[in-house]
């Protein structure tokens, strides 16, 4: 293979690369990716036939459209192969001195990473290399842009992956020639045509032994599936392109119904979200989540549209984000990695508080004290039934919570700096509440209402931690610790 140089680039697309340049630039024009990439590009090069690709294309669409935005590469060592990972980067390293682009060198133990955070290897290299993407563009002012190789075939490869998995539009979609600051400017290009090219003009590139094997999932999808389906269709990768933008413009518009639907609010009410058609519903709660960093499941939502007939539940979303009904209100909390944004209906029996290691109960019966032995700490009040207005529920404080008894109405924040409660250890004592307000704090008085004793029915409430553990940032408090 010949050493190439900028030179080259203009006899390589004008002869053999004439179609992959006219490829690629439609999709520039197709998608709108002109802004981005006069803004400055950061390509991601492994080495492979893509990405080497991708930078040749780039460099003679600067010098074709004589706009001179920067380029600059960077490759990911991942740590995983050893010394053919290190014989890659030494030839990324050549290609950029021999083409005078500026390259970044970044090495990572994937393999410890993935093992560390319980994750696969490849969705590990994933997140590491995109992550190291973001961090470089972050500390530039010269760079704004992305590119990643991403062809045809790997589109292919991905939607079909994503139906295997019982995907819904977004999986089926495949992958987005345009996302945020990244670009994808070989989507409409077929693997197979890119390594027919450089190799007979000449155009040196690696290859990653382990996109060899069938052993991978997406590997078998490439090798097996994709030659498979030309049984039904002459190109079926561009079939498949076809059908994932079909998809993604089908999922935009419902997507764009659910953004009207919000309208920028971050509160809905259960009646409005249970009234929604299910594919409008589901990207309402996408939209929800995402705005707190959390993400949601097809379970997930599936589960949620089954609770929308209670007016008070929680429940966990993937990501440090909880979903809460409260009265009625809907709204999704980022909890910032730790539970204390919560909201449990509580009904006749026990409810396991199962984030915090904890019960609360509610009984006609008091609870006897060898029951109690389970528990590191309780607490148990009766209260009236007469009292209460509506559903039940359990939440943190929040601030101008008050409540009433003694004769007098008494506001939570005073209660606990009066009896000295830290400040972080405040939002750990669970609330009890009704439609009407506060109901009881544990540690403090029982709501009075005024109920005459005749008309009282009595009913008992428990809270039974089983952890005191402090080092527990999830455990809860009741008041009775702080007297």
């Amino acid at each position: 293979m010949r050493q190439i140089n900028r030179a080259l680039l203009s006899d390589f697309f004008s002869g053999r690369g004439r179609e992959i340049y006219s490829g690629c630039l439609d999709a520039v024009d197709e998608y709108s990716m002109q802004a981005s990439l006069s803004s400055g590009v950061l390509v991601g090069l492994s080495g492979g036939a893509d990405s080497v690709m991708l930078l040749c294309f780039l460099l003679e669409y600067r010098r074709r459209g004589g706009v001179d935005f920067p380029i600059c590469c960077v490759h990911i060592n991942h740590g995983i192969r050893g010394e053919e990972a290190d014989s890659d980067e030494a030839f990324c390293i050549e290609l950029c001195r021999s083409l005078d682009v500026e390259l970044i060198v970044k090495g990572f133990d994937v393999p410890t990473i993935a093992r560390g955070s319980r994750i696969g290897l490849e969705e590990a290299a994933r997140n590491i290399r995109y992550s190291a993407f973001q961090m470089i563009i972050s500390g530039r002012e010269d760079l704004s842009t992305i590119a990643v190789a991403h062809n045809m075939s790997d589109n292919a490869e991905t939607v079909v992956f994503n139906l295997m998995r019982g995907s819904g539009a977004r999986g089926a979609g495949g992958i987005r020639p345009v996302r945020d600051n990244i670009i994808r400017p070989l989507i409409k290009i077929a693997k197979s045509d890119i390594v027919l090219v450089l190799d007979d003009f000449g155009i040196p590139y690696v290859t990653d032994s382990t996109n060899l094997s069938t052993d991978y999932t997406r590997n078998y999808i490439r090798h097996e599936i994709i030659p498979r389906l030309k049984k039904i269709a002459d190109d079926p990768e561009k079939m498949l392109l076809r059908f994932s933008e079909n998809v993604r413009c089908d999922d935009d518009y419902i997507y764009s119904a659910a953004a009207d639907f919000l309208k920028d609010r971050q509160t809905v009410s259960n009646k409005e979200l249970s009234e929604l058609h299910y594919s409008v519903f589901v990207r309402v709660l996408s939209l929800m989540g995402r705005a707190k960093s959390g993400n949601i499941s097809s379970k997930i939502a599936s589960d949620i549209r089954a609770l929308l007939h209670k007016d008070n539940f929680s429940y966990s979303l993937i990501g440090h984000a909880t979903f809460i009904c409260e009265r009625g209100n809907c709204f999704v909390s980022g909890n910032n990695g730790n539970l204390l944004d919560y909201c449990f209906g509580i009904e006749e029996g026990i409810t396991h508080l199962d984030p915090f290691n904890a019960d609360f109960v509610l009984s006609k019966q008091k609870v006897e004290k060898t029951y109690l032995n389970v528990y590191k700490i309780s607490i148990q009040a009766n209260l009236s039934s007469a009292i209460i207005n509506g559903s039940l529920y359990l939440r943190p404080k929040r601030d101008g919570d008050t409540v009433y008894y003694g004769g007098m109405t008494h506001k939570l924040k005073k209660l606990f700096s009066d009896r000295k409660i830290p400040a972080s250890k405040r939002k750990k004592i669970p609330i009890l509440c009704d439609d009407k307000g506060v109901v009881w704090v544990p540690g403090f008085g029982v709501r009075d209402d005024g109920v005459l004793p005749e008309n009282r029915e009595d009913i008992y409430v428990l809270l039974g931690i089983l952890s005191d553990n402090e080092s527990d940032e999830n455990s809860l408090h009741s008041g009775s610790e702080f007297k």
